[in-house]
């Protein structure tokens, strides 16, 4: 007759059973890239939409965060006589004209005549940015 286990093998084997367990698939998860292919060189702005507002074009920057999100930074001046809200969605373009990507954001409160700062982001594209067309919007004010 076999002695009773003792606490130390009923250990051993809780151990060795753990291990095995995870002794299981060798499938491999893809990872994410850690940089995207991304490059921009001289970019096209072109500006469309209804918003009383004026892109400044030699303020457009594109860059990615530390997320890997495209961040597209501009300077909007409004035409409006009162202050507006600007709706902006960016549409990115490479040197073939295709799309790659797109940005949206705002700004909220622009005063008449004033320049505000403003940061659209995006998924990441990939390739070169060539040129981009920014469509402003104003929303309706409420009355």
């Amino acid at each position: 007759m076999r002695p009773p286990p003792t606490v130390t093998g009923l250990a051993c084997a809780t151990l060795l059973v753990a291990a095995l367990a995870g002794c299981g698939s060798d499938t491999q998860l893809p990872q994410a890239p850690s940089t995207s292919p991304f490059s921009t060189g001289a970019v096209s702005i072109t500006q469309r939409g209804n918003a009383a507002a004026v892109i400044d074009t030699s303020s457009a920057t594109f860059k990615l965060d530390d997320a890997g999100t495209l961040v597209a930074h501009l300077s909007v001046r409004s035409t409006a006589a009162t202050t507006v809200t600007l709706i902006i969605r960016g549409s990115i373009y490479d040197p073939q004209h295709r799309l790659v990507g797109d940005v949206t954001g705002g700004q909220v409160d622009v005063a008449p005549g004033s320049t505000a700062p403003v940061q659209l982001t995006g998924p990441a594209p990939v390739g070169t940015i060539a040129s981009a067309v920014f469509e402003l919007t104003a929303p309706p004010s409420p009355t």
